[in-house]
């Protein structure tokens, strides 16, 4: 109607607001408010589908509890089974030299794991369900990496508190970034989990994978003995395993007074962390789609 305004009163193009002028602002700002609809659709089907995955956790008692019992597990072998035997490294006891790294494993274990939850999704025709809905496709992904960092961290956060009955001294300082390494490991690790499950498709297939895939992950860390101690070609290994950087990060900063525990420097292992997310999110993205 504006532009029918325009043509019957013969007002020009810069001056009435059916113009060119007017017609791009109305224009840019049409498409403002559908980028705006459309980021609040996004970021509110994330968050639902991130508000199932905690609620499905912690309606199960039975899940936590077997992963509390898991963590109290390596606990008593390695952080107090072989304190005694081994004595210190580093400068520091054996208990408090591997605990960073048994929280580190859990945390591991489970953001790997986050991809058998998108499988039981893709499954059960959650993911179909998503499709449908006017929502980006990679709103279940970010929904999932989201519930399992929020899952993670927490479960990370409370493992630090008996942290100095194992002889690892812990301030604030100290709590405030422990946290942060183990969120961003959560993070990292959620997304190789996911991308391994948008890349195999039949469930019993992606489980023996994520089985296969957590032997050297896990044995190749170093979280349980020092990975300088280990033969060349052992050592040359592990540097290809990204969980190593994130123990031996998590080393640098939950015990900075005791510089003998670390094997690499920090930045490497910041940039190997921020590599493997940015490499992980791209080709997930990729995988999934829009």
């Amino acid at each position: 109607m504006a532009l029918s305004a325009v043509r019957d009163t013969g007002g020009t193009a810069g001056s009435t607001p059916g113009g060119p002028t007017g017609g791009g602002s109305a224009g840019a700002g049409e498409a403002r408010r559908l980028v705006s609809a459309a980021l609040r659709s996004a970021v509110r089907g994330t968050l639902v589908v991130a508000h199932r995955d905690v609620l499905r956790q912690v309606r199960h008692p039975g899940v936590v509890v077997a992963q509390a019992a898991q963590i109290v597990f390596f606990v008593l072998v390695y952080a107090v089974g072989f304190r005694s035997m081994i004595g210190s490294v580093g400068g520091v006891s054996f208990g408090a030299y591997v605990y960073p790294g048994i929280i580190a494993i859990q945390v591991v274990m489970l953001g790997v794991g986050t991809g058998l939850t998108y499988a039981m999704d893709r499954e059960f025709g959650v993911l179909r369900e998503m499709q449908v809905a006017p929502v980006p496709r990679m709103c279940l992904p970010l929904g999932k990496i989201l519930a399992s960092c929020v899952l993670l961290t927490a479960q990370a956060m409370l493992m630090l508190l008996p942290a100095p009955l194992l002889g690892l001294p812990l301030t604030p300082a100290r709590y405030a970034a422990g946290t942060a390494v183990y969120l961003a490991t959560a993070a990292a690790f959620s997304l190789i989990g996911l991308l391994l499950a948008v890349s195999v498709r039949r469930i019993e297939t992606l489980q023996a994978t994520v089985q296969l895939a957590m032997y050297p992950l896990l044995f190749l860390s170093g979280s349980v003995f020092r990975p300088d101690a280990v033969p060349g070609w052992l050592a040359a290994l592990m540097r290809l395993n990204p969980m190593m950087y994130a123990v031996d990060l998590a080393r640098h900063v939950l015990l900075p007074s005791a510089p003998g525990v670390s094997y690499l420097p920090v930045w490497r292992d910041l940039l190997v962390i921020a590599a493997l997310v940015a490499a992980a999110s791209a080709a997930l993205r990729l995988r999934v789609g829009r």
